[in-house]
């Protein structure tokens, strides 16, 4: 069965009914890692996440018009990255509904293309101050959950597994950026400790940068 015609409407909608009826389900949190979709002989992971992602990032304030092509190959490519972690949520049956991914982030461009400065993320030097005296510093590239499964502290559980890894990990700070019109992510974050800092997106100058000093 092909994947992309999976865009259309009407199956959204399918899997958004059949993700209804599952509301009650208890929710699990579980690590992957490019290994993981390796090991996904039939490709099914990837699609459910690329689904999700596809499905958050249209709705406002975003409005991101990515296509499910690129969404499914930019996931594998983020895992790709230095020091990918990645946690999805899932209901006691197996149905996914959500996930975190992120990435270690350098100050200085490298010979692999897998590593990505923060300075190439951002468009701007202004966050370079992170790296002082050799702190390592995380990007938290996407978080999204599934809408039916919104308002059920989802989107926190993921970030606090991720958090208590990047801890175990010696990170120093954790960076992301959010629309400044998102209420619900913003309100997360803050929650989180997160502190939003006076700097905007050079690319996306609608999103600012927040970072969690771990």
């Amino acid at each position: 069965m092909a994947f992309y015609p999976l865009s259309s409407c009407g199956i959204l909608k399918v899997v958004s009914s059949l993700m209804e009826d599952e509301m009650t389900d208890g929710i699990e949190i579980q690590p992957f890692s490019q290994e993981t979709l390796s090991k996904d002989i039939l490709g099914d992971l990837i699609r459910k996440l690329a689904l999700i992602a596809y499905a958050a990032f249209r709705e406002p304030p975003w409005d991101d018009k990515f296509g499910l092509p690129r969404l499914h190959f930019g996931l594998g490519v983020d895992l790709m990255c230095r020091n990918a972690r990645a946690y999805l949520a899932k209901t006691e049956s197996g149905l996914l509904v959500g996930y975190i991914l992120g990435y270690e982030v350098l100050l200085e461009v490298q010979e692999d293309p897998r590593d990505l400065t923060l300075h190439t993320i951002s468009g701007t030097e202004d966050l370079n101050y992170l790296f002082e005296d050799g702190q390592r510093v995380f990007y938290g590239d996407t978080l999204c959950v599934h809408h039916a499964f919104r308002r059920q502290s989802i989107g926190e559980t993921l970030a606090g597994a991720l958090i208590e890894e990047l801890r175990r990990q010696g990170f120093t700070y954790y960076i992301g950026r959010t629309h400044s019109q998102a209420n619900a992510p913003r309100g997360l974050l803050g929650k989180l400790g997160f502190e939003e800092l006076p700097i905007r997106d050079r690319e996306y100058p609608d999103r600012t940068y927040w970072v969690l000093r771990l």
